[in-house]
């Protein structure tokens, strides 16, 4: 089977749980050939890929959203019945007929976004967009945002038709939305993976950003839920991780009948073997990218808290530092600040295998995630979490309904770096808590989270959405 995948600002270029999963899902599925479709915000300049491609991936086609638009079509040939799809397009973010989204996509008609804010019709829209806003900020600041809003998704319209028999998103967002324009043109079916809510996170991200203005919040947000809903209604097949996360996707427009559940999966044979190494302090292991998401400020702030009480415990910092330059140096002068510099260790890209050994526990303080390969590894090590109430995390820790095995953690309020490190306390001083806490999420992984039946599930989904 050939199947083409839709990623947004995930793999090959960036590490972490989504990248992983690819990798994961291209390598166990050696029967298929892959085609990827990498969408990235800007051409970065020396980008290399942070994983090796399997032979089985055949091609890779990168979109980046916010590059300057070479394309100089215009609007000035349209029909009435295209402009009218259009208009209402914009102003509502749903897709064209495939009549329209075949003339966008033609050498002689593609707009530029520079087009579509000098045609009287396009400019008009525009107008009657900004009008409608409660609170309008200025209508300069509003051009610039619209013009960031639809180049991208102009971008998008332009995407070659892929090769092969299915298309899989590992999100909704862009990579969803450029399915949908895909299924409406070709009709190849497509199936969405959410790992984490796209349309949640977004919103999250619009709360704190310094470059979008109090009245345009809301409006950017709408945009992300018409995209979203986009991906939802045009897949065949819409995925997720956890309860809680389904829950959401009903929120934000997905039906369901087409919901299914696959969780991320491990291997427990690879970790089996895994026991921490005698004489040596208490040790905290965090694995994860460096970026605001996954709020290491408050895990350094739970960890100055374990030092005031035990003063040799030690916490390795693992993963990659460079997603997010500005980000790590604040985190960099944060510890600094708190004075324990001495107790933490940054190891970068490393295997992680040869540091469970390591470690006496996990921590997780994310904001938002899906459901983390690390704390499944982390399980399937026998090392117990902390970790924040946040996407399937309580869910691995503590079981879903049938589940009676116990807990294999502590689930912790957001932001919350007493409570945080009141938990990792508690672990330290206890090991035969620990213990426990291993042989039960050792065991969950084995009875619920393998990758051999993860594998299955998605092969087989991909049979039914082809066949169908």
């Amino acid at each position: 089977m050939k199947v083409t995948l839709l990623l947004e600002g995930t793999y090959p270029y960036v590490q972490g749980g989504v990248s992983s999963w690819t990798h994961q899902l291209i390598r166990t599925m050696s029967d298929c050939e892959f085609s990827l479709v990498y969408i990235g915000a800007t051409r970065q300049k020396n980008a290399r890929y942070k994983y090796e491609l399997p032979a089985n991936v055949t091609h890779l086609q990168e979109v980046y959203l916010h590059d300057q638009d070479q394309e100089q079509g215009g609007l000035w040939r349209w029909r009435k019945r295209h402009r009218e799809e259009m208009h209402h397009f914009f102003k509502t973010g749903e897709l064209p007929s495939q009549e329209t989204l075949s003339i966008i996509r033609s050498k002689r008609h593609t707009p530029s976004v520079e087009a579509i804010l000098e045609e009287k019709w396009a400019w008009e829209v525009t107008l009657d967009v900004y009008r409608e806003l409660p609170n309008a900020p200025a209508l300069v600041d509003f051009v610039w945002n619209w013009r960031s809003m639809w180049l991208p998704m102009l971008h998008l319209f332009r995407v070659p038709l892929p090769p092969g028999q299915l298309m899989h998103a590992a999100s909704t967002g862009y990579a969803g939305w450029c399915g949908a324009v895909i299924n409406r043109l070709s009709g190849l079916p497509l199936i969405i993976t959410e790992h984490g809510i796209y349309t949640r996170e977004r919103e999250e991200e619009i709360v704190r950003a310094d470059w979008v203005s109090l009245p345009l919040k809301g409006w950017w947000n709408q945009f992300f839920v018409r995209v979203g809903r986009a991906g939802y209604e045009s897949a065949k097949y819409v995925t997720t991780l956890s309860q809680g996360n389904q829950k959401a996707q009903l929120f934000y427009g997905a039906v369901q009948e087409k919901m299914r559940l696959i969780p991320n999966g491990v291997n427990p044979d690879l970790y089996a073997q895994v026991t921490p190494t005698p004489d040596r302090p208490f040790t905290i292991g965090a694995i994860l990218r460096v970026v605001p998401i996954k709020d290491v400020k408050t895990l350094l702030r739970a960890m100055a808290v374990v030092l005031r009480q035990q003063p040799d415990a030690r916490m390795m910092l693992i993963g990659p530092q460079d997603e997010d330059q500005e980000y790590f140096e604040e985190c960099l002068a944060l510890i600094e600040s708190l004075g324990i510099a001495e107790r933490v260790q940054w190891t970068g890209s490393v295997n992680v295998l040869d540091y469970l050994p390591k470690l006496d526990c996990i921590l997780l303080t994310s904001i938002s995630e899906g459901q983390p390969l690390v704390m499944l590894e982390a399980m399937a090590a026998g090392l117990p979490i902390v970790a924040t109430d946040v996407g399937a995390c309580r869910e691995l820790i503590e079981g879903f309904a049938g589940d009676d095995l116990g807990e294999c953690g502590i689930v912790t309020r957001l932001m919350a770096p007493d409570e945080t490190g009141a938990a990792l306390l508690k672990l330290s001083g206890d090991r035969p808590l620990r213990e426990q806490m291993g042989r039960v999420g050792r065991e969950r992984v084995r009875r619920y989270y393998t990758l051999r039946d993860v594998m299955r599930s998605y092969r087989k989904l991909y049979d039914e959405a082809v066949m169908s």
